[in-house]
């Protein structure tokens, strides 16, 4: 006995879906649309004639009930201002934020960068997050490369390649894609003593805002010290800016002459909402 009507539907749409889902989603983004359109169609007139009921069961209720009209217009208008100011006062408090942002980056005259805010509107899904997308791309200058920084020296991340004209990816610096880096750890010296020289250090990504590194075994680093950027492959304009600071060292099982350092960034990538990108000067700004 063939199985009823319903189960053959339901396998069907079933089977449909396993196929869509295995197909790239641009090669049904332009029709899925009309499909879902076509698909509401019949329901449009039941909507309209159910709002159309609800308005004659229950009205809705009409502002500031029982005053006289000029009152009453006048109160709406009242009520119209007070959201624009509201409005206007929210946006004052966001420049005044970004002005600060901003003014925590002063660069020399011929620096050859300018500082450029910009807002995280996206971040990859997973565990950790990973990449994350901001509202900057290379209309306003932005370029593949160009530094990420939070907190004046703070060093985020990297813009990566494939942004468009509004819009830029980048790359925190935990992660994998992020790749290896040269950093110097500075170790710190008691009031009045001289400063150390600092300690070459090639830092690898761990994930969860950490990073990973060797050291000869001799070398005066302490839990605390800061690690500053120092790598020829990044632009001129991220040296020296801080990685994190050194969260744990310790020696190497299989090389007891080597030490393993820990350094911990002191911004979380997944908890950033604003960031500054240090973009080469006269590239571009935003409009």
């Amino acid at each position: 006995m063939p199985p009823p009507l319903s189960h053959r539907l339901l396998s069907g749409a079933v089977v449909g879906a396993v196929l869509l889902s295995a197909l790239p989603q641009r090669s049904f983004t332009g029709w899925s649309g009309a499909v879902a359109t076509a698909m509401w169609a019949p329901l449009w007139p039941v909507t309209a004639l159910l709002a159309v009921v609800r308005d004659r069961v229950r009205a809705p209720d009409e502002p500031h009930p029982g005053l006289p009209g000029a009152l009453r217009q006048s109160l709406e208008d009242r009520d119209r201002v007070q959201g624009e100011l509201d409005a206007a006062r929210l946006r004052v408090r966001q420049l005044e934020a970004e002005l600060g942002e901003i003014a925590a980056y002063r660069p020399a005259r011929d620096s050859g960068w300018r500082p450029l805010a910009a807002t995280v509107v996206e971040r990859s899904a997973g565990r950790p997050p990973g990449l994350f997308a901001i509202d900057a791309g290379s209309d306003q200058g932005v370029q593949p490369g160009d530094p990420v920084v939070v907190g004046g020296n703070r060093l985020l991340g990297i813009v990566a390649a494939g942004g468009a004209g509004d819009r830029s990816l980048v790359v925190p610096l935990d992660d994998r894609r992020a790749g290896r880096i040269d950093a110097i750890a500075q170790p710190g010296a008691p009031a009045g003593a001289p400063v150390p020289a600092g300690v070459f250090v090639q830092l690898v990504p761990a994930g969860n805002g950490r990073l990973v590194g060797e050291l000869e075994s001799d070398a005066a680093v302490r839990p605390g010290d800061p690690v500053l950027l120092s790598d020829a492959a990044w632009k001129p304009s991220a040296q020296g800016m801080r990685v994190g600071v050194v969260e744990r060292v310790g020696k190497l099982d299989a090389n007891p002459l080597r030490t393993r350092i820990d350094v911990r960034m002191e911004t979380e990538p997944a908890r950033v909402g604003r960031v500054i990108v240090k973009v080469a000067a006269g590239q571009g700004a935003r409009p």
